[in-house]
């Protein structure tokens, strides 16, 4: 198997390898072949010039002629090996031509974004939603004119339904209250916390995001009065930047908090928890990225000072497994909760994927049979990835969406009246007002956000998040793409999106006749589902799953798959 390889700009090492690469036995034929070719030219078409003026003359007036040769000897290169590899047929059919189908794969992209694609369609967010985050983060009005650009009879466009007669705390003009407070922590004797916003930075890594994008973010949630997570791969300076209250993230590698052998020491876990800016703590269960894998940080992404914040070796990539071994059911993951409650005597919630939902069934009965016990809080993540680099498969196929995934756990935590308990945290996809207003309406006390964050930093969705390339300095590691960030204008436009997203919301909630989002329901939002048909968000999400979670389980206590259960049904009923 081949070696990986990571290039990483703006450092000597690889990038001297990778340029040292290229000079294979082609380029070498390539090159030598045309000061071959200009030579001769010389000797023959310039040899009285030479005479008169010397070589360096001649050299100086070939320089034309050298060009003419390398363009024809690298076409005639070009083709030879193009015949002779072996890895892609349509390349050896084709030969020199087929470059240029290359090069239209790999900037097709880049015309599709600011050339061909309309407003709507690009993914993960189209330019009506990067636009208006844009507006919102500098404080520009983001109102329209002439109407709305979203198509209202679009299957899958949401429609909120306003109060024809609000209330009487409503406020005039563009002014909104402010009415949202959850404390979390109260039903296990900890040291609670008070969220005053539902707007919240979600867990990116320090070596994901450079430290100029996490001192930005961190800096503008002190503005906001916002958390900020940490991500798995530990505390960092970065995250002090700003003295914004921080939830540390507990990954499955136990990074800045891990001994020798990569297990959790509590005495550092202490540490942590004595820190003055650490309000929450966070046990990841799983990403949307990638649910059910760990990560992985290649050795050429890891500086000195990385490798103290996570406490890991130099020289080495770093692997984080796909799960905690302290645990392998709900009653190993509650008895580590307590453990790291018991010591850090603040919040402790977990971050999960729903795959079956009897998983969230589970930890919900079992809080209800053991009153002080579980989480505090539960961030549900949605499978359609996030900010993590991934595997394909898994970012786009692996676990429950978000909107389903919520409303899952929501029902569950009420049927087994516990839900008063815990503070859900929806996470996955949420970048604007009416992502907020859904996601609290299918029952999230507040919201992570990464993306949109990232947005009002500066990225242009480059799609460049895993090649340390980032052209916006977020996501890399490389100092002199890190410059194009200035923390202090770039905080405040973090600050003010936060800002303008509870403003938003709060004004939604208004137009709904409410005081707060929270007050929101399922009810209250429909969704076109077929041509000139809409339906309420209650009934699109959450029950597939719930009917699904039931026959999975009935089918196992028969041995069977829930197909073969309902041939046998159906086989009795004929």
């Amino acid at each position: 198997m081949a070696d990986r390889e990571f290039i990483q700009s703006g450092t000597t090492g690889p990038r001297l390898k990778y340029i040292l690469k290229i000079f294979n036995s082609y380029t070498t034929a390539w090159i030598f072949s045309a000061l071959v070719l200009t030579a001769a030219y010389g000797y023959f078409f310039q040899s009285e010039y030479l005479k008169e003026s010397g070589i360096w003359s001649l050299a100086l007036t070939l320089g034309g002629e050298f060009i003419i040769a390398l363009l024809i000897t690298g076409f005639i290169t070009l083709f030879i090996y193009d015949k002779r590899q072996k890895d892609t047929p349509i390349q050896r059919v084709f030969p020199v031509v087929i470059w240029g189908r290359k090069l239209l794969v790999k900037i097709g992209p880049l015309l599709r974004q600011y050339l061909f694609s309309n407003d709507q369609e690009e993914t993960p967010y189209n330019r009506i939603t990067r636009n208006w985050i844009y507006a919102t983060s500098s404080g520009a009005r983001n109102t329209i004119g002439f109407g709305s650009q979203v198509d209202m009879d679009k299957v899958g466009t949401t429609l909120i339904m306003p109060a024809t007669f609000t209330n009487t705390k409503t406020m005039t003009g563009e002014e909104t209250g402010q009415f949202y407070k959850k404390v979390i922590g109260k039903h296990t004797g900890v040291e609670t916390y008070t969220l005053n916003h539902f707007v919240h930075i979600s867990a990116m890594s320090y070596g994901a995001l450079s430290f100029n994008a996490h001192a930005s973010l961190n800096k503008g949630a002190k503005m906001a009065g916002i958390l900020h997570n940490t991500g798995e791969g530990a505390l960092a300076p970065c995250h002090e930047y700003g003295g914004a209250d921080l939830v540390f993230q507990i990954g499955t590698a136990k990074y800045g908090i891990r001994n020798e052998n990569g297990e959790m020491d509590d005495r550092l876990l202490k540490e942590m928890a004595d820190h003055p800016q650490v309000k929450m703590f966070e046990i990841k269960l799983a990403q949307g990225a990638k649910p059910g894998k760990g990560g992985m940080l290649l050795k050429e992404k890891i500086t000195p000072e990385i490798a103290k914040i996570r406490k890991i070796p130099m020289g080495k990539d770093a692997f984080a497994p796909a799960r905690h071994k302290e645990f392998t059911d709900v009653d190993g993951l509650f008895n580590f909760i307590d453990k790291v409650r018991g010591i850090v005597n603040k919040p402790v919630g977990i971050k999960m994927v729903i795959g079956h939902t009897a998983e969230i069934e589970d930890i919900a009965k079992k809080m209800k049979e053991e009153p002080g016990r579980g989480p505090d809080y539960i961030v549900i993540d949605g499978g359609d990835g996030g900010t993590g680099a991934s595997p394909h498969v898994l970012s786009s196929y692996a676990g429950l969406p978000m909107k389903q995934a919520l409303a899952v756990a929501d029902w569950a935590l009420k049927n087994n009246g516990v839900r008063d308990k815990v503070i859900l945290f929806a996470s996955g996809k949420v970048a604007t007002t009416i992502d907020i207003a859904v996601a609290m309406a299918l029952g999230a006390d507040a919201v992570y956000i990464a993306r949109g964050f990232m947005l009002s930093l500066g990225c242009i969705q480059a799609l460049e998040c895993h090649t340390n390339a980032c052209p916006t300095g977020i996501a890399t590691q490389n100092k002199k793409l890190q410059k194009a960030i200035d923390i202090d204008a770039a905080a405040k436009r973090v600050a003010t999106y936060a800002d303008a997203l509870y403003k938003e919301t709060q004004m939604l909630a208004e137009s709904c006749g409410y005081d707060s989002p929270s007050q929101i329901t399922a009810d209250d939002i429909m969704v076109v589902t077929s041509p000139g048909h809409l339906d309420y968000l209650s009934e699109l999400h959450g029950i597939s799953a719930f009917e699904a979670s039931n026959e999975r389980r009935q089918a196992k206590e028969g041995n069977m798959s829930v197909g073969e259960m309902k041939m046998k049904r159906e086989q009795v009923h004929t």
